[in-house]
């Protein structure tokens, strides 16, 4: 487990899942990632989310990169990559079980969706608790035919954490969450546990995400302090759009390859700190000028416009 004195170093991580191209929106806020831990005279790591090898080439994963270090968004450690991690989280998995209930599911998708099951914001389903309830001789027989994923049960309790964008949250993990995944059937651990292992085990004492992430954090933050860890505060930025205001999407022109592909560095870079609110001139900027000028109170709380014909 990471040593306390490693939190006493402000560390900040952006985290991309390499499942395609990053498009201006994750380029912007790994660059407010950046300023944040770095006006505090921090450590920026880079983490690549790859947990899913079929869906994340290597080659998805070092374009980005290459985009951030064209940016000056480097790593100050070794990237890490979940993919060669599983290790470390079998290790932590193993931990868990000991402080709290882990049980196979051996629910299809199928099943999960024709349930009568409330909604989750993320489009999957609050899961009913049906295998938590099988006996040893059920999972003994049922293991025959099809192979289980892992599930933790969470605790009729509420997580409260304040966000230093999006302000107070409250969710009650039984009835708002349920009972989530660790490890899928295929033997992949699941996003929100290798989050929290990683976050914990890196020393991050900040973590700058988008506001969809935000109904996750609960989960995350009751992981890690099961696991021993200190949750890092959180900043969940607002929805980045298009100057018309619609989503950014990369078949729409929107990659960040091709922006810094296209213009000076510290064009870019103005542009971005411009468009969130750090600087009031859209201008060319320096990373050291960002640096000295960030302030979080200076970014916009409401969707974040990048309108392209700024940089024409």
């Amino acid at each position: 487990m990471v040593k306390d004195s490693k939190r006493t170093v402000p560390t900040g991580r952006f985290a991309p899942t390499p499942s395609g191209e990053m498009h201006a929106g994750n380029l912007l806020c790994a660059l407010l990632a950046y300023l944040s831990v770095k006006s505090k005279g921090g450590r920026f790591l880079v983490r690549i989310e790859d947990l899913d090898t079929d869906r994340c080439p290597r080659s998805s994963a070092d374009k980005i990169i290459g985009v951030l270090n064209e940016l000056g968004l480097t790593s100050d450690e070794p990237v890490i990559w979940q993919s060669g991690r599983a290790s470390v989280y079998r290790e932590k998995e193993n931990e868990l079980g000991r402080k709290t209930r882990v049980y196979p599911c051996f629910c299809t998708r199928a099943q999960l969706h024709a349930a009568e099951a409330p909604r989750l914001s993320d489009g999957g389903v609050i899961y009913s608790g049906a295998c938590r309830r099988l006996t040893s001789q059920q999972i003994a027989e049922m293991s025959k035919s099809r192979r289980p994923c892992y599930r933790v049960e969470v605790p009729d309790t509420e997580i409260v954490f304040t966000d230093l964008l999006a302000g107070e949250t409250v969710q009650n993990l039984k009835r708002q969450c349920g009972d989530f995944i660790l490890r899928r059937s295929d033997g992949v651990y699941a996003y929100q546990f290798a989050v929290a292992v990683d976050d914990g085990e890196s020393g991050v004492t900040e973590v700058v995400r988008g506001n969809d992430l935000l109904s996750s954090t609960p989960r995350q933050i009751w992981l890690m302090r099961l696991l021993g860890y200190t949750p890092p505060a959180y900043y969940h930025i607002p929805l980045v759009c298009d100057g018309d205001g619609r989503k950014l999407s990369k078949s729409e022109g929107d990659s960040a390859a091709r922006l810094v592909g296209t213009y000076p560095r510290e064009r870019v870079l103005g542009y971005l700190a411009y468009c969130a609110g750090i600087i009031e001139s859209n201008r060319a900027a320096s990373l050291e000028e960002l640096i000295d000028c960030f302030s979080w109170e200076k970014v916009r709380r409401g969707k974040i416009l990048l309108d392209k014909h700024l940089l024409i």
